[in-house]
């Protein structure tokens, strides 16, 4: 009996470690994750419009970023 119940006990506890992290704990990293990724895409973005600034084709040059930035705002 002590023993089924310390498996039991043993069980529980593995599951409980595995759970970590809450629902809510796990969102507000990936927002975090997210915010800082928006930030770096827009700092590449100003940095390609001042590397190609004069150029006729900076739109195009720089339009990858752009695009990845406005993905970002979407979310």
């Amino acid at each position: 009996m002590i023993q089924t119940f310390l498996i039991v006990m043993i069980f529980f506890s593995v599951g409980l470690v595995g759970c970590g992290s809450s629902p809510e704990k796990r969102k507000a990293e990936a927002d975090a994750l997210m915010a800082e990724e928006k930030a770096k895409m827009m700092q590449q973005y100003n940095e390609c419009l001042k590397k190609n600034e004069g150029q006729e084709d900076v739109s195009a040059k720089c339009a990858h970023y752009k695009e990845g930035s406005e993905a970002f705002m979407r979310k």
